[in-house]
């Protein structure tokens, strides 16, 4: 029987650890980060709290690519663990639908919002490459996220915990940068 992404992350952190960091604990439902909270760390703990890494990401920039959170919350299902495929990082994947949502053309004949968005995503998959190597799920994790055997080893290995959180935060960093 597959894991799910609830069972995956439970106990991934606790009311009291978020308070005493000063870090507001975040709604079931979908929501976009409350005034004067960063972004990024919103979307870390999103993600913590039990949304996949593409829905804590685009979650997070939602306001800024003028997206409804509960909008977000069910495109993105698809995106987690590289697709469920183990291929391109959610958290990347998350980072360029803001910066397309934001930038993208809007009709046929909008070349210069194609190349903008082009630029800006670019721009993000250099950084994010540069700071973590491979944007390949797969590869981050170091097993094959693809499958169910491969998410189980992810999450026996703490890797929901550990890796990812910074990859979501960086991703939604890295767009914020981009979008501003």
């Amino acid at each position: 029987m597959p894991l799910t992404r609830r069972q995956i992350l439970t106990g991934a952190c606790s009311v009291c650890a978020l308070a005493a960091l000063g870090i507001p604990t975040v709604p079931a439902a979908a929501a976009a980060p409350p005034d004067g909270v960063d972004p990024a760390l919103f979307a870390r703990e999103r993600f913590l709290s039990h949304w996949n890494c593409t829905q804590a990401v685009l979650e997070s920039l939602a306001p800024q690519a003028g997206l409804a959170p509960e909008m977000v919350t069910k495109i993105t299902t698809p995106f987690a663990a590289g697709m469920w495929s183990g291929l391109t990082c959610g958290a990347v994947t998350g980072a360029m639908m803001a910066i397309g949502m934001r930038y993208g053309r809007a009709s046929d004949g909008d070349g210069k919002a194609t190349e903008l968005t082009t630029a800006k995503v670019r721009l993000l998959v250099a950084e994010m490459g540069r700071q973590f190597g491979d944007l390949n799920c797969s590869a981050l994790l170091g097993t094959d996220m693809g499958t169910d055997a491969g998410i189980k080893e992810a999450a026996g290995k703490g890797l929901f915990k550990s890796k990812c959180p910074g990859l979501v935060e960086a991703a939604a960093r890295e767009a914020m940068k981009l979008m501003a």
